[in-house]
């Protein structure tokens, strides 16, 4: 069931692709999308479920369960239209990436470069991280990113051959370990997510006032190589994108590394915590974050 479900999304980016980004303008397939994301929450009840059951913890009672379930419906209409843009990725290159994406903070990933150790370039499932990257890369960046497959070989291909295309080094998540390193040893940047822990190996910590296991491999690759963490957020503001980029963390080694790892994670968490609070309809988590709720 699982390869047929990968094998079913493989044939939808691939009819995707051409519909959208051949055939039809892209307002017309903005506004045919956001009828598919429409029917897709009222639909994918697991995955509507989760996502509301995220943003109850994020909120508390500051919200009510009405405003939630708003704010569920347009995460789905929000994620239907970095889809298209994503389709629409193959237009855009080094000599017109300034057209479409505004840069805010690019100082602070230089500054991290400059101590010759690499960049762990950390963001979440939130905005449009894959355009994100891509930005980086089309201005000179040397970019790296963990990848996550999807369930079936051509699906996945489609992504890596789009992110090659721009200059993304991709990194497939079984090998990750030694390429990063080898990665950050040649100064360059290692894309991460840093909200959801996809192999069962993560540290329990504090995210939003509740314990949830959190990707520990941000702070134990920055502990144990000395890069820096550098944060970086995209969003759509009207036609134009804007990449956020915050200042460099520094690891502090104590000497005690397990204490060092929560307290570096607990310092990045902070960020993305800032960034779903501002931006909560972009946070593109489908999954519990938190399983008791």
């Amino acid at each position: 069931m699982g390869y047929l479900l990968a094998l079913i999304r493989y044939f939808l980016y691939h009819i995707g692709r051409i519909i959208f980004c051949r055939l039809l303008p892209k307002g017309l397939s903005y506004r045919i999308t956001r009828l598919m994301a429409d029917a897709h929450y009222f639909l994918a009840r697991p995955t509507r479920r989760a996502l509301i059951s995220n943003l109850r913890v994020v909120w508390g009672k500051e919200k009510s369960e009405k405003e939630i379930r708003r704010m569920a419906r347009h995460t789905f209409r929000r994620f239907s239209g970095y889809i298209v843009d994503f389709f629409y990725s193959p237009q855009i290159n080094k000599d017109n990436i300034d057209d479409w994406v505004t840069v805010r903070g690019l100082h602070h990933m230089d500054q991290a470069l400059s101590r010759g150790k690499g960049v762990v370039a950390l963001t979440a499932h939130l905005g449009n991280w894959e355009l994100g990257g891509i930005t980086l890369a089309l201005k000179g960046y040397p970019m790296n990113a963990i990848a996550l497959g999807h369930g079936e070989r051509r699906a996945t291909d489609i992504f890596r051959k789009q992110r090659e295309a721009k200059g993304i080094k991709v990194i497939p998540l079984g090998v990750a370990i030694r390429r990063c390193f080898q990665a950050l040893k040649n100064n360059e940047l290692v894309a991460m997510l840093g909200d959801r822990d996809v192999e069962g190996k993560g540290i329990r910590v504090e995210f939003f006032g509740r314990k949830a296991i959190i990707p520990k491999g941000p702070a134990t690759l920055a502990l144990e190589t000395g890069a820096a963490i550098v944060s970086g957020f995209m969003f759509k503001r009207g036609d134009r994108y804007e990449l956020s980029i915050e200042k460099p963390i520094l690891p502090k080694p104590t000497g005690d590394r397990e204490r060092d790892i929560l307290n570096l994670t607990k310092e990045c968490l902070k960020i993305i915590e800032k960034y779903i609070r501002d931006y909560p309809e972009e946070w593109f988590l489908y999954h519990r974050m938190w399983p008791s709720t």
